[in-house]
């Protein structure tokens, strides 16, 4: 009897551990989810407003977030200035970015509407703090971000590694600059121009980096960008001879660093038991909406690696 009872117990525990759960994925209420971002380049500037969803992020598959339409968006700065946000429409095929809050000039490239929206006379100045304002579905919602400066990049240089599968040569991109001191400073480093940065290629290669300047010299001298975080499955760029190699140095606030740090570490989280489980990034959105609205100050420079005479 007392092995018949064993038996029907361990029956039960297995049955329990197949049987099928519901997330009730379509009963979960839908998050405004805020894109942004406004530089010292010349204006205009976008913002994406989407829906979240709980599907697949397949690039055009069924489950691509839901483009938000007739929404209101207002950004003005401290110094009184203020524009009215009108949408875009774009109908070229194109993928999502690895991080898509990185819109440097006209995302043209995006297939259908994408719920862009763009400013009409903003200018992005470093040492302002702009406030970003959404009207949506009788919900307002916030958002302010400080442009910290920039130092200017003095110059990219290179440096020559070999590849251990074939022997391979190969430059990794230096950069030159002064690090401002007496203020902690955060950056992103950018390694591709704004149109191809959002390119299909962008989703398999690690395009954008992030650092502290808590072990930066007052002068960097040769800062090894190849050094930042890769997200798994994605690799570094490679540069050879003749290649016209794009750097961008992008001033971050504290926040936008852990929000893109926060992104990073779900990049390498591979959902395994000992993993945390996934939370959605800190947000300097109000009212339960996701997302990030950026203010950054860029300084870029180009330069091409030399063939050998």
């Amino acid at each position: 009897m007392r092995k018949i009872f064993a038996l029907s117990l361990l029956v039960a525990l297995f049955s329990g551990c197949i049987e099928d759960y519901d997330l009730k994925r379509n009963e979960i209420e839908p998050r405004l989810v805020v894109e942004g971002l406004i530089t010292n380049k010349q204006g205009p500037y976008y913002i994406r407003l989407t829906e979240s969803n709980t599907g697949s992020f397949e690039p055009d598959s069924a489950y691509t977030p839901a483009p938000v339409k007739n929404a209101k968006l207002i950004i003005s700065d401290n110094v009184n200035q203020s524009d009215t946000l009108v949408p875009v429409d774009f109908d070229i095929h194109d993928y999502n970015n690895v991080i898509n809050t990185i819109f440097l000039t006209d995302p043209t490239s995006f297939t259908y509407d994408r719920g862009f929206y763009k400013t009409q006379h903003l200018i992005g100045i470093p040492g302002r703090t702009y406030s970003l304002k959404v009207l949506y579905l009788g919900k307002e919602y916030q958002a302010s971000a400080f442009m910290p400066p920039v130092p200017d990049i003095d110059s990219i240089g290179f440096v020559k590694k070999v590849m251990e599968k074939d022997n391979a040569e190969y430059f990794v991109p230096l950069l030159y600059f002064s690090e401002p001191q007496g203020i902690k400073n955060y950056y992103l480093i950018q390694l591709n121009d704004e149109v191809s940065s959002r390119t299909f290629s962008a989703s398999t290669l690690w395009q954008f980096s992030i650092l502290s300047d808590e072990f930066l010299q007052p002068y960097v001298n040769g800062l090894n960008i190849s050094q930042g975080e890769t997200p798994r499955s994605i690799e570094y760029p490679i540069y050879m001879e003749g290649d016209s190699v794009y750097v961008a140095l992008s001033s971050l606030t504290q926040n936008a660093y852990e929000f893109y740090k926060s992104l990073l570490q779900q990049f390498k989280n591979d959902g395994g038991a000992y993993q945390p489980s996934p939370g959605s990034p800190p947000t300097n959105m109000s009212n339960g909406a996701l997302g990030y609205f950026r203010a950054s100050s860029i300084s870029e420079k180009r330069k091409k690696i030399p063939r050998p005479f």
